[in-house]
């Protein structure tokens, strides 16, 4: 999973979020990304979140800074903050109830995300039992010591109210509240490859895109 970060000039935000939906919908079509989630801070409109999943060998970085530079240069303050993530743990409901996604990102010494790495594990573990909890995803950076964790939850439960991490983990970061805006996606013609199938529970990385309509606009190819 590639997390990017676009700042939108003020006033030019839908202009932005168009021109991306056209971007991700032209990769999608063309096999570079197997889906992509366009998303926004409900606390501030003008960051806006590109949340893609590629295939481990995919090129799709150098082909949207391409067509960003290109297409929405002037709809942009500077060039996306990209940062590469690996799915640790997920599962989400099927069908996906109506919820609210939240989003916590945790930057530390590599020995205290490791400890906040066990934490959330248990933590998914316990949640999927949990009838408030529609889904709940875990990533790992890359090259940087940082975690990104999401969850889907029933309207009116706030993660931040301690249910979700220990007093250590709610001082190191904050949970912000996601607006998924837009989804695309190519669907599987078999079982999900990630991950084994438990009854009510599907380990996609990107359960929280069912918020929106997924889109078939073509088929993966067999094994991918």
């Amino acid at each position: 999973m590639l997390l990017r970060v676009f700042d939108a000039r003020p006033g030019r935000e839908s202009e932005l979020l168009r021109r991306l939906q056209g971007i991700a919908t032209g990769m999608i079509q063309g096999q570079s990304l197997d889906a992509v989630q366009i998303c926004r801070f409900a606390d501030n409109v003008h960051h806006i979140l590109w949340i893609e999943d590629r295939q481990p060998d995919s090129r799709s970085g150098p082909v949207l800074e391409a067509k960003v530079a290109t297409t929405c240069g002037d709809t942009v303050v500077e060039g996306p903050i990209s940062q590469p993530f690996e799915l640790v743990d997920g599962f989400y409901r099927y069908p996906l109830p109506h919820c609210q996604v939240w989003s916590l990102e945790l930057s530390a010494a590599p020995g205290d995300v490791q400890d906040a790495l066990a934490h959330f594990l248990g933590r998914s573990r316990a949640a999927s039992a949990e009838p408030s909890v529609a889904g709940m995803s875990i990533y790992r950076a890359l090259d940087t010591p940082r975690l990104l964790v999401f969850v889907a939850l029933s309207e009116g439960v706030i993660p931040s109210d301690g249910s979700f991490g220990s007093p250590k983990l709610a001082a190191a970061g904050k949970w912000r509240h996601l607006l998924v805006v837009w989804t695309m996606g190519r669907v599987t013609s078999g079982p999900d490859p990630r991950g084994r199938v438990a009854p009510g529970l599907y380990p996609r990385p990107t359960f929280w895109a069912r918020t929106m309509p997924v889109l078939a606009v073509a088929p993966m190819p067999e094994g991918s």
